[in-house]
């Protein structure tokens, strides 16, 4: 809609049609000595309400109107997401045509984690990819040239947890040494709360021995004895309680950990400088998804079945946090303080070069 679209509109508005052939009267009245001015004031009238008129008839303005004239630089790109609460807005956006609607075709990926999806995305087999904070801080400290370009998900209490056989004999974090515990990836959010679990109990890291295994496979591990616990993340951790085969030695989410951000999107450098356009529309798209499931978290529980193993029935159960459109820097800090203190950074992260300009 047109700057003039918009000021007639107003007028309309304050304005209602049903008033004007009254206030031509109340003009005659005042006026009607002076056959110049009626006729002046007559000529206002007649031309507001055939604007206004206008302007009510015109159909509504396009979705595609609020996007820039050129398009995106890529019409299709490929987006790495883990199976878990954490990527749903993509799959809300998806299910809406959201990114449809910004002129591009969002092909999901699924991958075991953020460390398992940075080398797809360095050498261009994905575009974008969720990824936990830790992770780009850590990459960015070894110079790989990542950056967080939109925010995902931030934590509630029981979104991670670690879970065990429910026959077991672990029953606190003190009794998982040198057992075997399952986790996605090596490096990033999952050691990094593990860590402070195991801290917490007097132990470290070197304490126990870690196997990666997607989180589809975790539940499967620890039944079968390949694991002695595992690092789960919602809906899985519901989906564990629900079977009855586990149980949950303790909440990773909780103190230091908890509320906290968890996952975004990130790029590289140079994909960010070659397709500024994809990258905005993307960012549109998904605030889009997540600002309607901060108005409708219900939204998500329908669309978790549609990319998981999770029966529509567990979905209704689980422990959902919260989806920010924008990205918070106070919670980033957060995130790398936390990182530091627990030894996966040896420097302070540089949040500068860690968050994209206006993400």
């Amino acid at each position: 809609m047109t700057w003039l679209g918009e000021q007639l509109g107003r007028i309309a508005d304050d304005m209602p049609e049903r008033d004007l052939g009254a206030r031509a009267i109340e003009i005659h009245h005042r006026r009607r000595r002076n056959f110049m001015a009626l006729a002046a004031a007559a000529v206002v009238v007649v031309t507001v309400l055939a604007a206004t008129i206008g302007v009510r008839a015109l159909p509504a303005e396009p979705r595609a109107a609020a996007r820039p004239s050129s398009p995106p630089e890529q019409s299709t790109i490929k987006v790495g997401v883990v199976p878990n609460v954490e990527s749903a807005p993509v799959f809300v956006a998806l299910a809406k045509n959201y990114f449809e609607e910004e002129g591009l075709t969002v092909e999901p990926v699924i991958v075991t984690g953020a460390a398992a999806a940075a080398p797809q995305v360095e050498h261009g087999a994905l575009d974008l990819a969720q990824t936990d904070y830790a992770t780009v801080f850590h990459l960015n400290e070894v110079g790989r040239e990542f950056k967080i370009v939109s925010p995902l998900y931030q934590a509630a209490p029981g979104s991670f947890a670690v879970v065990v056989n429910a026959k077991s004999k672990i029953r606190t974090a003190t009794d998982l040494k040198r057992k075997k515990i399952a986790i996605t990836n090596l490096a990033g959010l999952g050691p990094l709360a593990l860590t402070a679990v195991l801290k917490r109990a007097g132990l470290t890291l070197r304490d126990v021995v870690l196997i990666e295994r997607p989180y589809p496979d975790m539940l499967y591990a620890v039944d079968r004895g390949q694991a002695d616990a595992a690092l789960l993340a919602e809906p899985f951790v519901t989906m564990a309680r629900e079977t009855k085969h586990t149980r949950i030695v303790e909440d990773a989410m909780t103190r230091e950990f908890a509320n906290l951000y968890t996952a975004g999107m990130t790029a590289t450098d140079e994909w960010i400088r070659r397709n500024p356009r994809t990258l905005a529309a993307f960012q549109r798209a998904l605030a889009k998804a997540q600002r309607l499931i901060a108005s409708d978290p219900q939204q998500v529980r329908d669309a978790l079945p549609t990319y998981t193993r999770i029966p529509r029935a567990v979905a209704a159960g689980f422990a959902l946090g919260s989806y920010p459109a924008k990205l918070d820097l106070t919670e980033l800090q957060r995130v790398a303080d936390l990182a530091r203190a627990y030894k996966l950074l040896k420097r302070p992260a540089d949040l500068g070069s860690a968050v994209v300009k206006g993400g």
